[in-house]
């Protein structure tokens, strides 16, 4: 007489497709920190980015030549958690090059930093919308 096994799964098929179900939730869950990870730092660069830019026209449009801060300071509105500093050169006469960097520290460890530089005119040498512009001299022609 054959006896017939009951048709199904055995045990140790369960524990292989277990086994195989938990690695792969395992590197799912690992991919989806990474993925937070990314989107923070992604986050923070936006952040430093726009605020350097802002920093920098800020600097731009201010009257008088404004002065380096040489150090890192902290925003004194809603993004306390971002620091910025600036650095002022002459190249030439009259030329300055502006540096202004922000920087996020993360709870981390990390540190996120934004860089923009340009090249402005002394305000002291340049000239306003209302300026008059020397007109040369003309003399009268006779006919």
């Amino acid at each position: 007489m054959r006896t017939t096994g009951r048709p199904g799964v055995t045990l140790l098929e369960v524990i292989f497709a277990m086994a195989i179900f938990l690695m792969s939730v395992i590197a799912i869950w690992q991919l989806m920190l990474l993925g937070g990870e990314r989107a923070q730092d992604v986050r923070f660069q936006t952040r430093t980015s726009l605020r350097c830019q802002g920093k920098l026209a800020e600097v731009m449009v201010t009257n008088g030549m404004p002065s380096s801060t040489g150090s890192y300071t902290a925003f004194e509105d809603a993004d306390t958690d971002l620091q910025w500093k600036t650095e002022i050169s002459e190249d030439l006469t009259g030329l300055k090059t502006i540096k202004v960097w922000v920087k996020a520290e993360l709870p981390s460890g990390k540190i996120v930093e934004s860089f923009l530089s340009q090249m402005m005119l002394d305000p002291q040498i340049r000239g306003t919308t209302f300026d008059q512009p020397n007109l040369p001299l003309t003399t009268p022609t006779s006919k």
